[in-house]
């Protein structure tokens, strides 16, 4: 499922190709994919005709293309999805739910997500925050994060959690905990401020290392130009159970946390201390 360095390099391709070229015809749209637009692809394509871009940016997992003289549609790349730019001559793949002809109509935008867990959006300028998204970890604060980690919450929910930190997913999440040499069952509020630290330096690296490599490809991502990520060539953890770790040789082993399939290095990342509990009036 693409994270915030697989959209991060989406929106900087887009950004590159489409920031003020004009969107002149909504070709064809899967209705039931769109929200906030009325009467499916008359209704966008009277919004979108005519349209500037004015930039493509990115909010957590989601990519969001800038409109003028208002507007902004956003994209959700949910597990499957791909966003990008090709000759309207060009074969259209099934699966394909938005194609935007771009100016003279000789490139289009065009969305394809054969899972159908992504999404398209349309809101006006001045709608306000998306609420339901937490703070932008590559911007985050020493302070904010601490009092993030304050939480009674096992680390790996927490940084899992779009609420409190919009982006970060199995992948990243994996790789920051490692790199942070923190065990994913370990609780939030009983890190150390320098574990703390750490792990908000990991974060952010890690997700800079991943955009520099332009995300990681593991099945279905890529990129706006059609090529795949580099990143996954260069994970620590992530889908290596049984392999040597890179670090100390211990092999890698994988346990559900938050749901989902975990992977660690058993010996890097120390497993969190129990708790010793006493019953009442007992000695201590």
């Amino acid at each position: 499922m693409p994270e915030l360095p697989e959209a991060e390099t989406i929106a900087r391709q887009l950004d590159a190709l489409l920031k003020g070229r004009r969107l002149t015809q909504v070709v064809h749209v899967r209705e039931d994919m769109v929200s906030g637009v009325p009467d499916g692809l008359a209704g966008l394509d009277e919004i979108l005709g005519g349209t500037t871009v004015v930039a493509v940016g990115r909010r957590g997992k989601r990519v969001i293309l800038r409109l003028a003289p208002t507007g902004q549609l956003i994209v959700r790349l949910g597990m499957t999805g791909r966003l990008q730019v090709q000759r309207a001559a060009d074969p259209v793949e099934t699966h394909t739910h938005l194609r935007i002809a771009i100016e003279d109509g000789e490139f289009e935008l065009r969305f394809r997500d054969p899972r159908r867990f992504g999404g398209i959006q349309y809101i006006e300028d001045g709608a306000g925050k998306d609420a339901t998204l937490g703070i932008e970890p590559l911007e985050m604060t020493r302070i904010e994060f601490r009092r993030l980690m304050e939480k009674r919450r096992q680390i790996k929910a927490l940084l899992m959690d779009q609420s409190v930190i919009a982006g970060l997913g199995n992948i990243y999440c994996d790789e920051s905990l490692f790199a942070a040499r923190i065990h994913p069952l370990t609780r939030a509020d009983t890190l150390s401020l320098k574990s703390v630290d750490r792990l908000r330096n990991a974060i952010q690296s890690t997700l800079r290392r991943a955009i520099k490599h332009k995300g990681s490809t593991l099945m279905d991502y890529r990129d706006a130009s059609g090529e795949p990520g580099g990143f996954q060539l260069r994970h620590r953890v992530y889908q290596r159970e049984g392999e040597k770790c890179r670090t100390c040789g211990t092999l890698i082993k994988r346990i559900i946390a938050a749901g989902r399939s975990t992977f660690f290095c058993p010996k890097c990342q120390r497993p969190p201390r129990r708790r010793k509990t006493y019953a009442i009036g007992s000695p201590r």
